[in-house]
């Protein structure tokens, strides 16, 4: 009975999720352009959620940072045991302590707290950055999966009719049946090539969903895989990688929060005086007195120079880290860089010399067929080179988007700027 309910518990758990995942993807749209899985991405992932969640851990900081030493109360009392009395027999003393932040330890406090705040949203800006750059491939290469699949699905419609046109010049006896039997094997080959190419699409799709954490979602790309009017000029990228680029930034501001970590850590050093007052209440002699005074820590022993050695040697440690980061940056740029304007280069010069050729190529080896001046083999060439073709158009236009893409995260052109 036991396992008997436990399965059943389980089965149901596991149907609501499934209901759940389901509601979910009904709710994404089934169709998207770039721009509304941007959108998507920035403010329904779960991923994209996860990271900015750990903002307000750091922001709780501030409220500690504002928040005033707590005083003190306390209370001793004095009784005669024993020998001869000078005074009361019984005294009671009550007192109150309060630390005063004479030295703005208080202000320091909370400038750190910004600081800190800053940094975590710039690392989580900067854990976006990542996933958007990854998306923005992941739906060039879904167009590309869905314009592969356009591409051999029409040829596959072409063969269909260059098989009616062989069969029926076989029926008439120009043709022997080797042509019927060579252009239905053709026609197989390419069924497997769409059903192949059907596969890569959902695979590809399942990706992109995978990536913005939408189980049960598979979009399809709305666009068009041509480059944009992307920079390349490397001065260009590199002024616009210096305030957009979001690792670069996130490396800035922890530098700025270590920096502010050594003007607390001065502050912090600084002795806290603390004002202290109460009353002395005697019995036997009747009386009540009021007593005050100031303490303050003397600086001997504890100077407070760790703290302050430990925070210098993190700003300079995150000093470091920024010089990596932006030379690293620039070296990304730069490879980014190259690579895009070589694949631009190749594509002008495929849709320039090649694609231009592909119209009349197909018609050339049809008419050369039906006149008698061309066998089937030289129909089937022709056409596996038009598919072909078009084939490499598209993985060079992909190719061309990708290389887009990283110049793109490579200097930041999709990031806000920062001040």
């Amino acid at each position: 009975m036991i396992r008997l309910a436990l399965s059943i518990v389980l089965t149901a758990t596991g149907l609501g999720t499934a209901v759940l995942s389901a509601q979910a993807a009904d709710a994404l749209p089934a169709r998207v352009t770039l721009v509304q899985v941007l959108q998507l991405l920035d403010t329904r992932s779960p991923r994209t959620l996860a990271e900015r969640a750990t903002v307000p851990i750091a922001e709780a900081d501030r409220i500690t940072a504002d928040t005033l030493p707590n005083p003190s109360v306390g209370y001793s009392g004095l009784h005669l045991v024993q020998g001869l009395s000078t005074g009361a027999v019984t005294q009671h003393q009550i007192s109150a302590e309060i630390p005063i932040l004479v030295s703005k330890q208080r202000t320091a406090r909370h400038d750190e707290a910004d600081l800190n705040v800053n940094a975590e949203r710039a690392r989580a800006a900067s854990a976006i950055a990542d996933r958007r750059l990854e998306v923005r491939q992941a739906f060039a290469s879904l167009l590309a999966r869905q314009e592969e699949l356009r591409i051999l699905q029409q040829s596959r419609a072409d063969l269909t009719r260059v098989e009616g046109v062989v069969r029926g010049r076989a029926e008439a006896g120009d043709r022997s049946r080797y042509d019927v039997l060579r252009v239905e094997t053709e026609g197989r080959v390419l069924d497997v090539e769409v059903r192949n190419a059907t596969t890569d699409m959902d695979d590809a799709s399942g990706h992109l969903a995978a990536l913005m954490g939408f189980p049960g979602w598979h979009p399809a790309a709305e666009g068009g895989l041509e480059p944009g009017p992307t920079p390349t000029d490397a001065d260009v990228l590199w002024n616009a990688a210096q305030k957009r680029r979001p690792a670069l930034v996130a490396a800035q501001r922890r530098q700025d929060a270590a920096i502010g970590g050594i003007t607390l850590a001065s502050k912090e050093r600084l002795p806290v005086p603390v004002v202290s007052g109460g009353a002395v209440k005697t019995n036997d002699v009747a009386g009540t007195s009021a007593f005050f005074g100031v303490s303050v820590p003397l600086p001997f022993f504890d100077r407070g120079r760790g703290p302050i050695a430990r925070a210098t040697a993190q700003a300079e440690a995150e000093k470091k880290a920024v010089e990596a980061e932006a030379a690293e940056a620039r070296a990304d740029i730069e490879r980014a860089r190259a690579t895009f304007v070589s694949r631009r280069q190749t594509l002008t010069a495929v849709e320039g010399d090649v694609m231009q050729r592909v119209p009349g190529l197909r018609q050339m080896a049809e008419d050369a067929y039906r006149e008698g001046r061309g066998d089937i083999l030289e129909l089937l060439d022709a056409s596996r080179s038009l598919k072909d073709i078009q084939l490499m158009h598209v993985k060079q236009l992909e190719t061309t988007r990708l290389a887009e893409e990283d110049v793109i995260s490579a200097a930041g052109l999709d990031a806000p700027e920062t001040p």
